[in-house]
């Protein structure tokens, strides 16, 4: 009897291809409209297992330095162990941009506001699903002291949603293709507070996660506590000139524009009956503002302005 023998480049080839199915997967975004992460926050000191909830939501793109982004919302949630819907607990505020390098396997955001040891107002790697078993992940959501090797990649199903799990072999210090981490969307992996015990005292989880709309996870109501916006600012970003319309025809004031550390860097004055003024903000750099909108040195409304070039 004759048997038939593979050439070594063949078995080799035969062999990669049963050993890592997983990573002939095509890549899974995370930047697609109508996401929804629902973010938990456990204080380990307190007999409540949720004390604070919060959403973020994906809605509408833009385009920053030539990079399509999606914009990505923000808002807090009334906490409570029981399971969704849950009730909202104000309003959306607009709390950076994703986008996804599918090529390269990486996700890139642009934060408005401080998360942890991730810069802000400027576009860094927020995860790296490029990298392979026995690889260094390094992106800024894992801190600092933690040397993070990567020890597994394998296919499962997490919230309901089929994915790819990466692990450094340490449950359930995870991160996953499309989602996030096990700690949230922004949140840090591996939190790094702890007490005199040197046990960590506090936590925050990905809770519910959904990308198949509708979602159902927030019932609609009322938003609480929040002031009608009186203008609307466009383009967002803006470069050279930003517009600001008027709901309705506005009182004389001033508007302002401050940047983060609260100076002001633009003031115009408004006449009664304004419904558009048109504002040239081609000396400021590239950053976060926000307008103010004062009557009688009253503020009636303030909106964030991105300038982006």
């Amino acid at each position: 009897m004759k048997h038939r023998i593979l050439s070594i480049p063949l078995m080799i080839s035969f062999f990669i291809v049963l050993q890592n199915p997983v990573m002939s997967q095509e890549y899974i975004p995370m930047s697609l409209e109508g996401v929804q992460w629902i973010i938990r926050y456990d204080d380990i000191d307190t007999p409540q297992t949720v004390d604070g909830l919060w959403e973020y939501f994906t809605l509408g793109d833009t385009t920053i330095e030539n990079f399509d982004y999606m914009k990505v919302f923000r808002r807090s949630l009334v906490p409570t162990d029981a399971p969704p819907p849950f009730v909202p607990n104000g309003d959306y505020e607009l709390y950076g941009f994703l986008r996804d390098d599918s090529f390269d396997k990486k996700v890139y955001a642009i934060l408005l506001y401080n998360s942890y040891y991730c810069p802000v107002n400027e576009d860094f790697l927020l995860y790296d699903f490029s990298v392979q078993v026995g690889d260094t992940a390094r992106f800024c959501l894992i801190p600092g002291f933690t040397e993070y090797i990567l020890a597994a990649i394998t296919s499962g199903v997490y919230l309901g949603f089929e994915t790819r799990i990466f692990s450094n072999g340490i449950d359930p210090y995870y991160y996953y293709e499309g989602m996030g981490s096990y700690y949230g969307l922004f949140e840090e992996m591996f939190t790094p507070v702890k007490s005199s015990h040197q046990k960590y005292t506090q936590h925050t989880f990905l809770y519910y996660y959904c990308r198949e709309t509708p979602c159902d996870l927030v019932v609609y109501t009322p938003e609480i506590n929040v002031v009608e916006p009186s203008f609307h600012v466009y383009p967002i970003p803006a470069d050279q000139i930003v517009t600001i319309s008027f709901f309705e025809k506005s009182i004389a004031g001033e508007i302002e524009i401050m940047n983060i550390q609260s100076q002001t860097v633009i003031r115009k004055y408004i006449h009664a009956q304004d419904e558009t003024i048109n504002i040239d903000i081609g000396s400021l750099s590239t950053g976060l503002y926000f307008i103010s909108h004062f009557s009688n040195e009253v503020l009636i409304n303030r909106q964030k302005l991105i300038v982006s070039r």
